[in-house]
């Protein structure tokens, strides 16, 4: 589904975000600002209201992908995965994040991996989601990729992995200008292995970039993959320095845990895309 790359700057962050989906896939929205909850968020859409990134005035962002590593469906009717980033994206910390997600219908909920960062805290935590259970990773707060696929997940991320790892014609790494040239990247040739993907059935659909400051945060968005010249949207909010009030939700050193009470989420039936 995507590559995901963070890069902390000495003041903030930078996240990058190729999303892959099948071409038969309706166009997203482009991002917007909207009141959640405590919050002001920006974030793009699907047309059916879910999301699969989206940062707040707090400088949190949340970033979705799919595990397909993990095969299974659940059983029943089934949640669209980006509604959980549209549940989280008015949090305040990484507490309010593990207790909205604990909230969630997780057992109507496809496998996934969730990504937060939290500059506040300097936290770089990860959610994994294998239908039986939730476990949380914390990272340490230095640069890190994920990757997801429909096609070959291990190679997918075999392949990607090395081309992060390498110089990209000589921009110095965790510079802006080389988190771009990555995200536009064919190596090790295009297709469906490249960072920027490309196969018949799906391809990379939009590129979303976040700057994060202690003043300000910026959100670029490109529908279509970024090595196209395909026009930018960028949207612009002001770091709110406001102490969130205390969370009373569980830590995030809680491991896992078993699905709660339920939340109100809309269905979707689509299937899982590229």
């Amino acid at each position: 589904m995507c590559t995901v790359s963070f890069v902390p700057k000495q003041e903030g962050f930078y996240l990058a975000m190729n999303r892959d989906e099948k071409r038969t896939r309706v166009t997203a929205l482009r991002p917007t600002i909207i009141d959640l909850a405590e919050r002001r968020v920006v974030l793009p859409r699907e047309p059916a209201g879910g999301s699969w990134i989206a940062a707040n005035d707090r400088g949190i962002c949340l970033a979705l992908i799919n595990w397909y590593r993990i095969a299974r469906e659940p059983a029943g009717a089934i949640i669209s995965r980006g509604e959980v980033v549209r549940a989280l994206a008015g949090t305040s910390s990484i507490d309010q994040i593990a207790g909205g997600l604990a909230a969630l219908k997780l057992r109507q909920l496809r496998p996934f991996r969730l990504i937060a960062s939290v500059p506040s805290e300097k936290t770089l935590a990860e959610w994994r989601r294998n239908l039986e259970r939730l476990s949380v990773r914390r990272h340490p707060w230095q640069p890190h990729h994920w990757f997801s696929s429909g096609f070959d997940e291990p190679r997918a991320e075999f392949e990607r992995r090395r081309v992060c790892s390498s110089d990209q014609d000589g921009h110095p790494a965790r510079s802006l200008a080389w988190l771009r040239r990555l995200h536009r990247s064919h190596a090790p040739a295009r297709g469906p292995f490249s960072v920027c993907m490309h196969r018949r059935d799906a391809a990379t659909v939009s590129y979303t970039e976040i700057a994060v400051s202690d003043r300000r945060l910026l959100m670029r968005y490109k529908s279509g993959p970024p090595c196209s010249a395909a026009p930018t949207v960028t949207k612009s909010l002001p770091i709110c320095r406001c102490v969130p009030r205390t969370s009373t939700s569980e830590s995030i050193a809680r491991r896992d845990h078993r699905d709660p009470p339920p939340a109100r989420l809309s269905r979707n039936r689509s299937r899982r895309g590229g």
